[in-house]
């Protein structure tokens, strides 16, 4: 192996058949690496899929590997190393990854010691409260943020909520929810706060995912339907359900499935998550029609800083209320505004890059998409007719995203319509299915089996971002006649993709208004802001995205703190890496691809100008925009009135319940939205 450090490397030599070359002759003369080669030729065969025998034999070689060489797997699909021999040049490299080796193994230390110890008490006598026992070290599913908590508890019932509140009031000790973690910004609670849960704390921090056993019963998870709120109907087409903050996403999909009747018209695709983890930060799903999930809720019913059960359903409270980050209280239950179930025909394709969404003219390609345009012969005429496919596209489907993995010469489109539900569709089957999600869990497997197959990690950055991405199509559906589209329903195909809690990564994100003109949707800045992430990726020798450039298209927002509020429509785009990653060769990209998304001068249609935000649970801490800490710039800039007007309706919410902000705050609130909102 070369021992050039990556960073020193020169930005060329990352087309695909260059990529091919360097990492044949990175691994050809060692055995350890068979198992990756496999894997590329398995690639070659646009039939081949990873529950193939031949990917399934690779998987059994890189798990032999590992065995054989002292690496120990268990249930996190983490790893430890003992030392080898490393022959020549390859010495060089391996110093490059040892502080990621020590930072990896440290935290699989932490796992495994969770496993063998994890166990409760009863608390205070209440049996449906649980407190975790020797397991007050926090660490987020992403582990960027980390803290020792007074307490953690879990909780079943209501009362066992307000019970818990007005106990740790008396101790002068916050209180915050923690459901999956997965959030890696800190909206977090901090070093001696109240710990709470709704789930089984196993649930919910070890990997992979298992449901809570049928043992485990509580009133704070469920659905159900409500025929008013504050004397308000849902519109026709729509329905009113009462959600509790428990209900977890895939037990949401499985209700949506066995009744068929309703759906949520957006949702992430992430399933191990619970309601009132992706509503506290406001998240969103896809689609130039839709908002974010904060926008659909009608009601929030919570446990306020006296230990009493409160709701919010006044439309103008709920622009604060529901997207509160938990300042205002323990959220119990969520009433969300449903649609009536859809049927989808997915077809996700693989499209070659400059093909799936067309450079802007004016744009500098990478000399790399310079030459893959040139090999492949793509002509002016056919980037027109992609120009015009892409925006076909945006107007005619309800759902839109497109995946790009670094260095590979296709992306991954996953865009469709969808129509009522019909009695003929009652009968169609759930997406990917029981089997299907079991392939999903191999290829899971499969992902993080190479990520942490220590022989992949001695393999410079640029070659492990493409070893990856090449596995990662392989595992991606390749819909290419509409004939063979795939019929399910809308719930289903929200969520696509399982198994995505089994591996971890990193990730920032941020939501990019685009303007419209005459009623048209500015498609040139959602283009640059595709490119913009391709060109930084291609632009940084040290390679660190090597997972993905994701972007999903959606509305604007009513909510007051969404990052998509006043837009006329958002690029919601994202690069994610592996934990693997140098942190400080991330740290640095992230800046770098911030300094691109957010030198838009983007106006809305009254010429006002729009202002890109990160996505509140990803990670932006530490940034800089316009030659501002990220912070200042959310202050001044990008929040200024939305902050204002947040402060002046959470007063007005919490005073007419008898209390005060101080108090609220000292009870439910976080560090970093405290120094954001009332500094």
């Amino acid at each position: 192996m070369s021992s050039q450090d990556p960073r020193t490397q020169p930005t060329c030599g990352l087309s695909v058949s260059e990529l091919t070359s360097q990492l044949e002759q990175e691994l050809q003369n060692d055995v350890r690496f068979h198992p990756i080669m496999g894997l590329f030729k398995a690639r070659e065969s646009p039939d081949v899929q990873y529950y193939s025998p031949e990917v399934v034999k690779i998987i059994d070689e890189m798990r032999h590997w590992n065995v054989d060489e002292g690496f120990k797997h268990h249930e996190r699909h983490s790893w430890k190393t003992t030392p080898f021999k490393l022959e020549g040049d390859a010495v060089g490299v391996a110093h490059k990854v040892v502080d990621v080796v020590e930072r990896v193994e440290h935290d699989i230390e932490d796992d495994v010691h969770l496993v063998l110890k994890t166990h409760t008490k009863v608390f205070h006598y209440d049996p449906e409260i649980e407190q975790v026992i020797h397991e007050d070290g926090f660490k987020n599913w992403g582990e960027t943020v980390r803290f020792e908590a007074g307490y953690t508890l879990v909780v079943r019932t209501i009362a066992g909520v307000c019970k818990i509140v007005k106990w740790a009031v008396s101790e002068g000790r916050k209180v915050r929810v923690a459901g999956f973690r997965h959030s890696w910004s800190n909206v977090f609670a901090a070093d001696g706060d109240v710990l709470i849960m709704f789930l089984p704390y196993e649930s919910l921090v070890e990997l992979p995912y298992k449901d809570p056993p049928s043992s485990f019963k509580t009133e704070l998870s469920g659905i159900t339907e409500v025929v008013t709120v504050a004397g308000r109907t849902a519109p026709a087409g729509h329905g009113f359900f009462k959600i509790m903050a428990g209900t977890t996403n895939e037990q949401f999909r499985k209700w949506c499935l066995r009744h068929r009747r309703y759906c949520l018209p957006l949702n992430v695709i992430m399933t191990e998550v619970t309601f009132g983890g992706t509503n506290a930060p406001i998240c969103h799903g896809s689609g130039l029609q839709t908002k974010t999930l904060s926008d659909l809720v009608v009601e929030v019913q919570y446990v306020d800083a006296t230990g009493d059960v409160r709701i919010v359903n006044d439309p103008v409270e709920l622009q604060a209320a529901s997207g509160a980050f938990g300042l205002l209280g323990i959220v119990i239950s969520l009433t969300l505004q449903l649609d009536e179930m859809a049927v989808v025909d997915m077809v996700p394709v693989r499209l070659p890059l400059p093909l799936a969404i067309p450079p802007p003219r004016d744009f500098d390609l990478p000399p790399e998409v310079q030459k893959m345009i040139e090999e492949k012969g793509i002509t002016k005429e056919q980037l027109e007719a992609a120009q015009m496919e892409f925006e076909k596209r945006c107007e005619r489907d309800w759902y839109l995203e497109w995946f790009w993995f670094p260095y590979q010469e296709d992306v991954w489109v996953n865009t469709w319509s969808r129509t009522p539900i019909s009695d003929p569709d009652l009968d169609i089957k759930a997406y990917p299915g029981e089997d299907g999600t079991e392939v999903q869990e191999v290829e899971e497997t499969l992902a993080q089996t190479l990520i942490y197959y220590q022989p992949f990690n001695l393999l410079p950055g640029h070659l492990q971002a493409y070893a990856f991405g090449a596995a990662s199509l392989i595992a991606l559906p390749n819909v290419k006649d509409q004939a063979d589209a795939i019929k399910t329903l809308q719930s289903e195909a929200e969520h696509f993709r399982r198994g995505i809690q089994n591996f971890r990564c990193w990730d920032t994100e941020w939501e990019v208004p685009v303007g419209k003109h005459d009623g048209r949707l500015n498609y040139a800045t959602v283009q640059r802001a595709w490119w913009d992430g391709i060109a930084a990726i291609y632009a940084r020798p040290d390679a660190p995205v090597r997972v993905a450039l994701e972007m999903r298209l959606t509305g604007g927002s009513d909510v007051l703190l969404a990052p998509q509020r006043g837009n006329d429509a958002t690029a919601a785009i994202e690069v994610l890496t592996t934990l693997v990653t140098p942190a400080e060769d991330w740290q640095s990209f992230m800046q770098d691809v911030a300094d691109r998304w957010t030198r838009y001068d983007e106006r809305d249609e009254r010429g006002r100008r729009m202002r890109p935000r990160p996505h509140w649970a990803k990670q932006w801490a530490g940034l800089e925009v316009d030659g501002k800490p990220i912070e200042r710039y959310m202050k001044e800039d990008a929040y200024r009135d939305a902050f204002a007007q947040f402060r002046e309706v959470y007063e007005q919410i919490v005073t007419k319940n008898g209390s005060t902000v101080e108090k609220t705050l000292s009870v439910f609130g976080n560090e970093m939205m405290q120094r954001l909102i009332w500094e």
